[in-house]
């Protein structure tokens, strides 16, 4: 074999394998990363966007049957009681909202406790390249089904503010749009509040205030807490709770404050240890986790529940203020017993590589899992026309949930490491040029 016809024979073998040996390569290289300060963010990540997926996985059946409420009722019913939790995996955006604001205070405070101040350009600039490359080629590639859209209504989505304006190209975008938002005041209010004496009890404050907007918003619209949550797609125009409730920051932002108040408290606390007894800390899991379940058995789809039985609008209106507010909280409170108790750094489940590689792409994954949901959906069911199904079996959402996770894992590998990885090093060096201090 002459050295051309090798050469030629290496190159056409790297070539056709190089799809599937890149991608595990790259994930190679992000497992094979230094173990971060706080393992848990990874684990929290990683659980995050797995639970958005599930989530849209759920919702595509919701919307398959949208025009056909007595299919999307069988469906429902069909969801043993003790699983419905799954219909509120949506949750997993708070818990996003509330990582990203914890990650970027403490880096701010670690910030202000050397140099006593916060150079404001810096951080823009930061979440500028973390955030935008990425970003524009998602909105590019949702584009191309409707390129008269991005010309007309593009520069909401690029200015962040599409969540108040309009629905968005990227069906996601939206809580990215709420996080930008609180980006923009965020340094701002880690100042404020790192020279405040008690800077605890001013978020308190904030966060109490949160949730009084949050229930007067739902008040000052009676239809948001008289109508039970499986009647809104047949009797109420659902628009009116999204606006209200779940697509602007108003009423979003309890989760953010947290995260800060968070970061505050690692910050003043940073050699505080608990030292838990396996029954106190048996107790305290047990607890935590059980309010974290109840928070997510709201809201309620199954028209069926004991929660309809006797559907009193006060518990309705208390339950839409508080849901989301008492699941972050659980969670932050959990995390932070992790975080104080001795005896719980080297937890297994917390540290396992796997979380890493998730935490690592869940930006990518969260802006293109929703193709790829749908594309699972097709190829199980055989179709893409909504009439030729008579029914879904739940037993299917397991298989469709794997193959979209696959997909979107795949795509995210080479996202990463085309846009995402290689403008976050560019920006580091502009940093470094333009703030050398």
């Amino acid at each position: 074999m002459s050295a051309f016809t090798f050469s030629m024979r290496n190159f056409l073998f790297g070539f056709l394998t190089k799809p599937i040996t890149k991608p595990i390569s790259i994930a190679r290289d992000i497992l094979h990363q230094p173990t971060k300060a706080f393992p848990v963010i990874d684990f929290l990540k990683g659980i995050s966007v797995l639970m958005v997926i599930l989530f849209h996985v759920f919702f595509a059946v919701f919307f398959l049957f949208k025009n056909n409420p007595e299919k999307l009722a069988v469906f429902v019913e069909s969801i043993p009681g003790w699983l419905n939790i799954v219909l509120a995996a949506d949750k997993a955006v708070d818990i996003f909202f509330m990582l990203s604001s914890f990650l970027l205070t403490y880096g701010l405070l670690k910030v202000y406790s050397k140099r006593q101040s916060i150079d404001f350009g810096r951080f823009y600039l930061h979440r500028f390249f973390r955030i935008y490359p990425l970003f524009v080629v998602a909105l590019l590639l949702y584009s191309l089904g409707d390129l008269n859209k991005l010309l007309t209504e593009g520069w909401y989505s690029l200015l962040f503010i599409e969540n108040i304006y309009s629905k968005g190209i990227i069906p996601v975008q939206w809580s990215l749009s709420i996080e930008v938002q609180f980006y923009l005041i965020l340094p701002f209010l880690v100042v404020f509040l790192a020279k405040c004496k008690q800077p605890l009890t001013w978020l308190s404050l904030m966060i109490v205030g949160a949730l009084l907007v949050r229930f007067a918003v739902a008040y000052q619209t009676p239809a948001i807490y008289q109508t039970h949550w499986y009647q809104f797609t047949q009797q109420v125009d659902p628009a009116i709770y999204m606006n209200n409730m779940y697509y602007v920051i108003q009423t979003r932002i309890s989760p953010l404050l947290l995260g800060v108040l968070w970061g505050f408290i690692l910050w003043q606390k940073p050699n505080f240890e608990l030292s838990l007894s396996l029954m106190q800390k048996a107790f305290i899991w047990s607890f935590g986790l059980g309010i974290i379940y109840l928070s997510m058995k709201f809201p309620v789809y199954n028209p069926t529940s004991a929660y309809y039985t006797d559907f009193s609008e006060n518990l309705n209106l208390a339950a839409i203020t508080l849901h989301r507010f008492v699941f972050s909280a659980a969670i932050l409170a959990l995390v932070l017993v992790f975080h104080f108790d001795t005896r719980s750094k080297n937890n297994h489940l917390t540290c396992w590589k796997g979380w890493r590689l998730l935490s690592e792409v869940a930006y990518p994954m969260y802006f293109f899992h929703f193709p790829f949901v749908a594309i699972a959906w097709a190829i199980v069911l055989g179709t893409i026309d909504p009439k030729l199904v008579e029914h879904v079996q739940l037993s299917l959402i397991p298989l469709v949930f794997m193959m979209a996770v696959l997909m979107t894992l795949y795509l995210s590998l080479w996202l990463n490491y085309w846009v995402e990885a290689r403008f976050i090093k560019m920006g580091k060096r502009l940093e470094s040029r333009w703030f050398n201090h």
